[in-house]
């Protein structure tokens, strides 16, 4: 998880994430999460091409990796907070805060093709 470059001043803060530092990818499509209802979870997914970068832009959401080495949860529960998603990762994203509001950099266009969906195909995807 990376703590975000923020400067503040009188003026309030400016948090910056950069394509090429904290964003190892060029941008193809941005999105966002909101609104999710309590008890809700999303993602349960992984990508086997795209990469992302999350930020919890409002509010705060919980989001567990699993990836061949292991699995970890990470807590966004700060503007200054991203988390970068490599392919192959499977993420499960839950705990959405009333007014989280999950910032989603991607680094490919939709194609649902790429996804798994199932968690036992996955783990079979990467040989666990």
């Amino acid at each position: 998880m990376d703590k975000l470059k923020t400067f503040t001043d009188s003026r309030g803060s400016l948090t910056i994430v950069e394509e090429g530092h904290e964003v190892p990818f060029k941008v193809q499509r941005v999105y966002w999460i909101h609104s999710v209802p309590q008890g809700q979870e999303r993602g349960k997914h992984s990508n086997k091409v795209s990469w992302e970068y999350v930020v919890a832009v409002c509010g705060s959401v919980e989001i567990t990796l699993e990836d061949k080495n292991g699995r970890q949860t990470y807590m966004l529960d700060s503007k200054e907070k991203g988390l970068l998603i490599p392919p192959d990762t499977w993420d499960e994203i839950r705990n959405f805060s009333p007014d989280a509001v999950l910032l989603v950099l991607a680094s490919h266009s939709y194609d649902e093709s790429a996804y798994i969906n199932s968690y036992e195909e996955f783990l079979q995807y990467i040989g666990k």
